[in-house]
């Protein structure tokens, strides 16, 4: 059974027991049930498993009837030996129709058989993915806040309010550099199979921009590494993406952005690259002391291709992505490393098509506080802000603290 760490796309899994976890476990064995939740996808997968069983009923001596209902954060997977005396071992996933036998020698070499089925079907491996991400309110790649996808979709539409006058350049090309952190908290619904999960994510965007002498005209270059726990499992992100800005008018900015993204997660079994492309607009109304932007966004997302082990994997995951929103920027009487302090209110609407997620849409509302960097200034430009978000089958909250110098 080991190598159901095929569903991590090549990353190893943990495998360390838990009273609490994603993976809820029902044993039954003699009519008796028990059960027990646990962080690592390894020791749910192979709770059939002799010593693991035994954990359950330590009576059990390996012939008798027995079996396992897996909610697999929120894929319900079944196993059993259906009969006594028999090495006949049973997997089901029913949102996947995989009503599957494995008959060895001995109870072990049914399990290996298992396994070794898992690891040379990747028509398996790509149609859990897939119904994964609908299933799932914590899965790493996609259809939650804190998945990969999400984070790449809000790393690329940071160029619809770019426009806005926080960051006009003009006066002569420079380089600057950014830093910051972003936390992200959110609690999904109990939908389906699924319980109701929360999650913790933060994200330590590293940025480098090069802004040419015409305002608003700039290349920006991302490096986010993103971190995510899910009560005890944790999952880890990073991407290298690019943003080109270019105005149309002096009101007016559009934006190419194109990046590749990879996460995986030994305890959530999940995992894997994502390609993206998008285009955002900024359209700013100025007024004195104030302006009002409208952004638009649209991208394409998808999950691409990975060999491991002699198996290759296309997971069928594929979103294009629209992002809509306002934000209103204020520039207050008083000042900041000698700029002017600047309060920005905003809504955002996002809605996913294409491959069925979790959640399909969010709405965020938030207000940030900070400088605002002049045509030219040089100082450190200081951005702190908080948001609330609601959605399909979710809510959650976000804080963020940048810095540019």
């Amino acid at each position: 059974m080991r190598t159901w760490t095929m569903l991590a796309c090549g990353m190893g899994l943990a495998s360390t027991l838990s009273v609490a976890g994603v993976f809820d476990i029902t044993a039954t064995i003699h009519g008796k049930s028990s059960s027990i939740s646990l962080d690592s996808a390894d020791d749910s997968i192979n709770i059939l498993e002799t010593p693991s069983i035994r954990t359950f009923f330590a009576g059990y001596q390996g012939t008798e009837v027995v079996s396992a209902e897996i909610n697999f954060r929120g894929v319900p997977i079944k196993m059993a030996y259906p009969t006594a005396n028999s090495t006949k071992l049973v997997l089901e996933v029913p949102s996947i129709n995989l009503n599957q036998s494995f008959i060895g020698a001995t109870r072990d070499e049914s399990e290996k058989m298992m396994g070794d089925f898992i690891k040379k079907n990747p028509q398996f491996l790509e149609a859990f993915l897939k119904t994964s991400v609908k299933l799932s309110p914590v899965d790493p790649v996609a259809g939650n806040p804190n998945s990969l996808m999400s984070r790449a979709v809000t790393q690329d539409s940071q160029a619809m309010w770019l426009g806005s006058g926080a960051r006009s350049g003009g006066s002569g090309s420079s380089n600057t550099f950014g830093l910051g952190v972003v936390y992200g908290h959110f609690v999904s619904d109990a939908v389906g199979a699924a319980k109701s999960m929360s999650s913790d994510g933060f994200t330590l965007p590293l940025t480098y921009s090069r802004q040419f002498d015409e305002a608003n005209h700039e290349l920006l270059v991302n490096i986010p590494l993103g971190y995510t726990t899910v009560d005890g499992s944790t999952a880890y992100d990073a991407s290298l993406s690019a943003v080109y800005r270019y105005p149309v008018q002096p009101n007016w900015v559009v934006a190419v952005s194109g990046g590749a993204r990879i996460t995986g997660s030994k305890d959530l079994a999940g995992g894997g690259w994502m390609a993206s492309l998008g285009l955002s607009s900024n359209y700013t109304w100025q007024g004195e002391g104030w302006s009002l932007s409208l952004g638009n966004m649209v991208g394409y997302y998808k999950v691409m291709r990975v060999k491991y082990d002699n198996t290759t994997i296309s997971p069928d995951v594929a979103n294009t992505v629209f992002r809509n929103g306002l934000l209103f920027s204020w520039d207050t009487p008083w000042a900041l490393l000698d700029t002017p302090l600047t309060i920005e209110a905003f809504v955002i609407d996002t809605r996913y098509t294409g491959t069925e997620l979790f959640s399909n849409y969010q709405d965020e509302i938030g207000i940030t506080f900070g400088t605002k960097r002049s045509l030219s200034a040089r100082e450190a430009d200081l951005r702190a802000g908080f948001s609330y978000i609601t959605g399909e089958h979710l809510n959650g909250f976000k804080a963020n603290f940048g810095a540019w110098f």
